[in-house]
């Protein structure tokens, strides 16, 4: 049996990596990342000589029913027409085709003033996000918006007992969570994030393409040896508004 000592951990997430995650996935210092499971980095329980982890999940610190606000809003500007708005933000964004945002119309340069949404993004440049309204407009109507971008967290292996400069965090994957009120529950497993594995002992259920995928995966998680440590970061020069909860399902061996 690979797994004999099952370990579940939960820890709280507020800090960010000191920068966005377009300019570089490494945190700005060792103390903006959050220690999240510990495989033995002191090496003092010689019982153990790695862990398996096969589910990360974040969790939102509160509920919510449409937005997730862990941080303030970006400010920009749309242009609506008929069933189509293009939202334009100066400074660049990091939301992706096929993710969801939230809208919240603040002005109008006439008709009437949109009513706030949720919009799938259909269409991105670097510093334009275009998806379809929820109503048609009588357009062109172009005014002000706060729009609630996704939350990218960076996790990190690290090999060693002390951390002691950003060169020791080596960037696993990202997740980007939409801050929309259906990603307060966030499963890397379900969502693909974490990375396919050789794993040695047979798993229930189908592959990820069949109808029971999300209910039984069988071959995505990460295999840590003894001595190493999992960390996350939050992109973004300053800390949440709101945390979130990280929490790692594992076992050791």
């Amino acid at each position: 049996m690979l797994v004999d000592r099952p370990a579940t951990d939960s820890s709280l997430v507020t800090v960010a990596s000191g920068q966005n995650f377009s300019t570089s996935l490494i945190p700005t210092s060792t103390g903006n990342s959050t220690l999240i499971f510990d495989v033995d980095s002191g090496l003092t329980d010689v019982a153990i000589s790695g862990a398996y982890i096969d589910e990360i999940w974040i969790q939102y610190t509160k509920r919510t029913n449409l937005y997730i606000d862990a941080i303030s809003p970006t400010a920009g500007t749309y242009s609506a027409n008929s069933t189509t708005v293009t939202v334009t933000i100066s400074g660049g964004h990091n939301a992706q085709v096929g993710q969801k945002i939230y809208l919240d119309y603040t002005s109008y340069s006439s008709g009437t003033l949109p009513a706030d949404e949720i919009i799938t993004v259909t269409a991105v440049t670097p510093t334009t996000i275009t998806g379809t309204t929820a109503a048609s407009v009588a357009g062109p109507i172009t005014g002000n918006v706060n729009v609630y971008l996704p939350i990218d967290f960076c996790f990190y292996l690290v090999s060693n007992g002390t951390v002691t400069n950003t060169n020791q965090f080596f960037p696993l994957f990202v997740a980007s969570v939409p801050s929309t009120y259906d990603n307060q529950y966030f499963s890397l497993t379900e969502q693909n994030i974490l990375p396919l594995i050789n794993h040695p002992v047979v798993q229930a259920g189908a592959n990820f393409t069949s109808a029971n995928s999300k209910t039984a995966p069988k071959a995505r998680g990460l295999m840590l040896q003894r001595g190493q440590a999992l960390y996350v970061s939050v992109s973004g020069a300053t800390s949440l508004t709101n945390g979130f909860y990280v929490n790692v399902q594992a076992g050791f061996y």
